[in-house]
């Protein structure tokens, strides 16, 4: 049995790992900026006077 491989999909390899840590990078970051979001807006909520 011989074993080859194509330098393309060398290539392609890198790319999907990338594309998919990128994309899972993002979500993390968004799902971090709408917690401090709502943060944000509780602290302003309960520090009003008359809430």
């Amino acid at each position: 049995m011989k074993f080859t491989l194509d330098l393309a999909q060398i290539a392609e390899l890198p790319t999907q790992i990338a594309t998919s840590t990128a994309l899972r990078v993002a979500e993390i970051s968004g799902d971090d900026i709408f917690e401090m979001v709502i943060a944000v807006v509780t602290i302003i909520y309960e520090t009003q006077p008359n809430s």
